[in-house]
């Protein structure tokens, strides 16, 4: 079976002029590469006017998709700052190959990673890349807990909370259940700023408390009592509660036992309790 290749090119809009750095350079140098070598040359991913530094590149992601599905087993590049001028992110991409065993090759710096020394050099920054991404993660461990100190939250709003951006509102228990959806902004929301209790949801979380603390309810008995419960609002208007759900992942829908202990497990009623515990 031949080996598969897949080459990525690119230039950013101030480079397209230039001879050396052109698509049209790159693309015949990856190709007379793979003849010498009869490799299957596969496809050829192009990126054009999109730096090296910016990780959001349609075509990268494609290649990094194909790679993930076995569709190759060796990537070329012209030059490895085609691929990333970021040491860090190069590293982290190269263990990415690694990791579904396969090889890249930078012809210009005359890296290729299907020789034995260049396998072992691959091995090697595939540990640096490791390093790297166990640092970065012990870091962001360390922003998420300070964050939470100063009662401000992680990713996206958990139930019981929104950003207040009613004019703008993007969450999913907005449009249809907040009363306050398309209304004037409650906060002007930044990342520095905390979130706000939702009108809904932080009833529902606040009840889930209250039966909670009382130690006669089992996380399967709460979930059942807030399916069933309906809440009136201050117009009269009846609502049932739902989960948050996320975009893309999941609409809201109905609790279950494992939603339920999530709000329940005592370090968030430490932190959500702030605000929303009675």
């Amino acid at each position: 079976m031949a080996t598969r290749v897949i080459g990525y090119i690119r230039v950013s809009t101030n480079e397209q002029a230039e001879e050396g750095h052109s698509l049209d350079a790159q693309r015949t140098a990856i190709e007379q590469f793979c003849e010498s070598r009869a490799w299957e040359l596969v496809e050829i991913k192009v990126e054009a006017g999109i730096s090296g530094t910016k990780d959001d590149r349609p075509a990268l992601e494609e290649l990094l998709e194909a790679v993930e599905q076995g569709y190759c087993d060796v990537v070329v590049v012209h030059a490895i700052d085609r691929f990333y001028r970021d040491l860090q992110a190069l590293l982290k991409a190269l263990n990415h190959l690694r990791q579904h065993n396969v090889t890249f090759i930078s012809i210009m710096e005359n890296l290729d990673f299907t020789t034995p020394w260049g396998k072992l050099a691959l091995a090697v920054l595939g540990t640096l890349a490791e390093i790297y991404i166990d640092r970065l993660r012990q870091e962001t461990r360390k922003g998420k807990r300070a964050r939470a100190a100063k009662g401000l939250h992680n990713g996206t709003p958990p139930l019981g909370y929104c950003h207040g951006a009613c004019s703008s509102c993007k969450d999913p228990n907005g449009k249809d259940y907040c009363p306050f959806y398309g209304d004037s902004n409650r906060q002007d929301y930044t990342p520095s700023e905390p979130l706000l209790p939702h009108p809904i949801e932080s009833e529902a979380i606040r009840l889930a408390f209250e039966w909670h603390a009382t130690g006669q309810y089992s996380d399967g008995d709460i979930a059942e009592r807030l399916n069933e419960y309906v809440h009136t609002l201050s117009d009269g208007t009846e609502v049932s509660f739902r989960t948050k759900g996320r975009w893309g992942r999941g609409r809201p829908g109905r609790f279950s036992r494992d939603s339920v202990r999530g709000y329940t497990a005592e370090p968030i009623l430490r932190w959500q309790g702030t605000v929303l515990r009675p």
